[in-house]
């Protein structure tokens, strides 16, 4: 009885051939089918005038700041109007301006709210107000209201130790307000920061801290 015996044959170059040009193909269609996702995962350059800009390239003018102040106090000043000597509304619309730095409209908001009921939360921030729009007595003056209503209200120290070091360069009220703090705020989460500064006027009894340019 026969046996069928199957003879493997060499490989004609012809058929080495084409199996290569079928491996470049497959090697082709797998690239452009992993090409979009590719280039979904790469960071794409931002085209000139997109509306996604980066912050260093921004600018805003102070008319513009006053604008978007302006547009988003709109909603609290109608709830003023009917309520004109609400602190609460008062003390948030001060807020929004002095967030975007519109520091006149916030100390009025901010010197009406306390009219109507005075708070040390918002003679702090009436502080800051003050501070930022160059008037630092009336900001340490509204800072030490705020430690009358509470003694030891850690912003209000802080601020008084910073701005009479920073701007004046008082270091014995600076040390005094911040030793205060310590010691009636042992828990403060900015304790590393203050001991870090408390130390430094100390260490330079006749030099204010450095302004930052």
């Amino acid at each position: 009885m026969e046996r069928n015996e199957s003879t493997a044959k060499p490989w004609s170059s012809t058929r080495i051939y084409w199996l290569a040009v079928i491996c470049l193909l497959s090697v082709i269609g797998i690239w452009y089918l992993i090409r979009p996702a590719l280039q979904t995962n790469a960071v794409k350059p931002q085209v000139a005038g997109s509306a996604v800009a980066h912050p260093s390239d921004v600018k805003i003018t102070p008319d513009q700041l006053k604008q978007e102040a302006d547009m988003q106090a709109g909603p609290l000043l109608a709830q003023l109007r009917k309520s004109p000597d609400d602190p609460f509304l008062l003390a948030e619309i001060g807020k929004i301006y002095y967030q975007l730095r519109q520091f006149p409209m916030a100390t009025k908001y901010y010197e009406d709210s306390i009219r109507v009921k005075p708070d040390a939360v918002v003679l702090v921030k009436l502080g800051g107000a003050y501070h930022f729009g160059g008037d630092d007595e009336k900001a340490i003056g509204a800072w030490n209201r705020a430690l009358r209503l509470d003694p030891n209200n850690p912003d209000a120290l802080f601020n008084i130790g910073f701005v009479k070091w920073y701007a004046q360069g008082d270091r014995q009220a600076a040390i005094a307000a911040w030793q205060k703090l310590l010691k009636t705020n042992p828990n403060h989460p900015k304790r590393a920061q203050v001991e870090e500064l408390l130390a430094q006027a100390k260490q330079h009894p006749e030099t204010p801290i450095a302004k930052n340019e």
